[in-house]
């Protein structure tokens, strides 16, 4: 037992040497992930919205400046919600058709006769803020109304009859959106260096370096238990090197358990390692297997969340998401950076994840064993 470790590490760290050797390729392992979790992180920071004071980037037209259009003009501007900028409608149309800006609003000429019509022009993918901004508006406007309305009466309205007190729910740690797109990034570019090494273990049966390595005395299984160690190390390398990068620059944070965190990266990269096997043992050629994996890759990270929220999805998406690895991964890193979750609430997505990975481990060496007694036996080339 201990001299087939001895082989299987000897062969883990020849792996080792050569994905150093390339120098090229070494570095990209690390910057390829950085760069996209910190394009992501960057493109969906709201930094306002840590505070609740998130504001809604706002243009108006006024079609013919009168008394009443500049005073709900002048109160938008006082309203915490939005920020404003008065444009021309040419303008609007120009900056909303070229989605630079998402919601206009058109105060018309004739805004005092009874019941004007105002106009919201909005980018087709901003349906939310122009709701916001409808209701912004409303509220403005009946505040305006009513001291219209109420003052020869000597009465005041000019404020709601109650108060709201915002409460954020209590996760652990303060969010961070680069939490969410470093853990998704590393999960995402792991799988894809699973499916490199399993691509390179692919083309070395099609070129017959494995019948060579058959006829040296080391057993198929500790060669695989060698590949295995290799590409679960590279993994953990790389996943510690882009989270570093996370902690130093943005300020990605493990608030939950360190244990667990640490539990998680190993189970993510022996995910890599399995996924890796599994591409050599089910592919039939490597260009159909790098364009069927790249396509199941991406899906994965889509519906698993690592590219946005999973609460934007569909729900029956959602529900279905259940059943991959990169769902319990996220739903984990989630945990254990900014919820604050224990070990023992980490568990579950521990456990799922180990599975998975074992799962497609056991399953990928007992295909490649299948494969390997059958062309001993003559039954394949």
């Amino acid at each position: 037992m201990f001299r087939q470790l001895k082989l299987a590490s000897t062969l883990a760290l020849k792996d080792g040497r050569l994905f150093l050797a390339d120098r090229r390729g070494f570095a990209l392992a690390f910057v390829v992930p950085i760069i996209l979790a910190s394009a992501f992180g960057m493109i969906f920071d709201r930094p306002g919205q840590r505070e609740g004071k998130l504001q809604l980037p706002l243009l108006v037209v006024i079609e013919e400046e009168n008394p009443l259009a500049r005073s709900l003009v002048n109160d938008l501007k006082a309203s915490e919600q939005v920020v404003l900028r008065e444009v021309d409608r040419a303008t609007a149309e120009r900056e909303l058709a070229s989605h630079q800006a998402s919601v206009a609003l058109v105060l018309p000429a004739k805004l005092g006769e009874t019941r004007p019509a105002i106009e919201l022009l909005y980018h087709p993918q901003a349906a939310l803020e122009v709701r916001w901004a409808e209701g912004v508006f409303t509220e403005v406007f009946m505040k305006r109304a009513a001291r219209t309305w109420l003052a020869p009466l000597g009465l005041t309205a000019t404020e709601r009859p109650f108060e709201v007190h915002r409460h954020g729910i209590a996760s652990g740690g303060e969010f961070n959106t680069y939490s969410h797109s470093f853990s998704g990034m590393t999960l995402q570019y792991l799988l894809f260096w699973g499916m490199e090494c399993g691509l390179l273990l692919l083309r070395e049966r099609q070129r017959g370096i494995w019948l060579r390595l058959a006829a040296a005395p080391v057993p198929l299984t500790t060669a695989l238990l060698g590949r295995t160690l290799s590409t679960t190390a590279i993994a953990l390398l790389q996943f510690v090197v882009t989270f570093g990068f996370g902690w130093l620059v943005f300020g990605v944070r493990v608030t939950g358990s360190p244990i667990g965190f640490v539990l998680l990266a190993l189970a993510v990269s022996l995910l890599a390692a399995g996924v890796g096997l599994f591409v050599a043992a089910v592919g039939r050629t490597e260009a159909c297997a790098r364009n069927l994996c790249i396509v199941v890759i991406l899906a994965a990270a889509m519906i698993g969340g690592l590219w946005l929220p999973a609460f934007l999805l569909p729900e029956w998406l959602r529900e279905g998401s259940r059943l991959l690895p990169t769902t319990w991964t996220m739903r984990g890193f989630d945990g254990a950076t900014w919820q604050g979750q224990s070990l023992l609430q980490l568990a579950p997505s521990l456990a799922l994840v180990f599975s998975f990975s074992l799962m497609v481990l056991l399953a990928a060496i007992v295909r490649l064993h299948g494969l390997e007694s059958r062309r001993r036996r003559g039954v394949l080339a």
